[in-house]
């Protein structure tokens, strides 16, 4: 048994749809413009996340910077007693690379001029040591023997030391102290450092965008931020912290008081075996030798003997001293 196919003839079928498409209720609306509007509507949007994202980007390189330098002036204070002048001093020669650098003398000092300029919209806080931290471990003989009207805290030997040799009965206990801190810990300098982006440093639309949304919420509390935000700037925030290698000197120090730890101080390492503090450096202000050794000219110890390795003329008797 055969099928018969019935095929509609091609002239038929386009016939039958034109007289479809003539027919009104069959017909569709021109859609002319739509990718137009739709471009008007998307476009600024996305123009708007690109251009905040580059501010972002912006953001992230002056943050880098700003820390570069904060290290920089923390270095410079940990080696010249905490003072401000060489902390100022050093924040503005490494912070000469964010406002063009240069390659030539003239190119370097032009930069360097710029960041001395952005002193206004800089500042810069010395957390630690705390004026506490004076108030703790002062040493009055040490602020005698360099020359300074200002307290001084020691900076020699502080493994065997826990209060300036002169005040051997200072309050050492972070839990009662004022400070909360140890000597050691009154010897670690902790900066901080806020600094504004200028204008001519932000994208268009994005970095004022970012500057009205801090002014409603970054900015109180501060004044300083506040001063900043209403001058177009972004405030960025770096903190950095050194060991001191030189006695802290009291000046531009905030006020910190500590709680302490609560009088449960823990130490992680075992006791290690504390062999007394080591002789004192020549030229060494910070350091005073216990009475009665070496180094005290005052001391009654026997001279250590003659060593022939170290003194050629050690192994030959004195010839004043061996004649009859």
């Amino acid at each position: 048994m055969s099928i018969a196919v019935l095929r509609t003839p091609a002239s038929t079928r386009s016939a039958t749809l034109r007289r479809c498409a003539l027919r009104p209720g069959l017909q569709r609306p021109p859609q002319r413009g739509a990718t137009l509007v739709e471009f008007v509507v998307a476009a600024p949007l996305v123009l708007f996340i690109l251009l905040v994202l580059m501010q972002y980007a912006l953001l992230f390189h002056a943050k880098s910077q700003l820390n570069y330098a904060t290290f920089e002036a923390a270095r410079a204070g940990a080696v010249d007693n905490a003072r401000m002048a060489a902390i100022r001093a050093a924040f503005a020669r490494a912070l000469a690379g964010y406002h063009g650098g240069g390659t030539t003398t003239a190119e370097l000092a032009a930069s360097h001029a710029r960041a001395v300029a952005e002193a206004p919209f800089t500042r810069i806080e010395i957390l630690s040591p705390t004026k506490e931290s004076f108030d703790d471990y002062h040493s009055p003989a040490l602020a005698a023997r360099l020359g300074q009207s200002a307290r001084v805290i020691p900076n020699t030997n502080l493994a065997h030391l826990d209060c300036p040799l002169d005040r051997p009965d200072c309050k050492r206990d972070p839990a009662i102290n004022a400070s909360g801190q140890t000597l050691a810990d009154a010897n670690l300098l902790k900066l901080r450092v806020t600094y504004g982006i200028p204008a001519h440093k932000q994208i268009p639309l994005a970095g004022p965008f970012m500057v009205r949304a801090l002014a409603l919420h970054a900015g109180a509390g501060d004044a300083f931020r506040t001063r900043l935000i209403a001058a177009g700037r972004i405030p960025i925030v770096s903190h950095t912290v050194m060991r001191m290698h030189s006695p802290p000197i009291e000046g531009d120090n905030v006020s910190a008081p500590g709680p302490g730890n609560g009088g449960t101080p823990v130490d992680p390492e075992p006791p290690p075996d504390d062999p007394g503090p080591p002789p004192c450096a020549t030229g060494d202000p910070g350091c005073t030798p216990p009475p009665g050794s070496d180094a005290d000219d005052t001391g009654s110890e026997t001279p250590a003997p003659c060593d022939p390795g170290a003194d050629p003329g050690c192994a030959e008797p004195d010839p004043c001293i061996s004649a009859p």
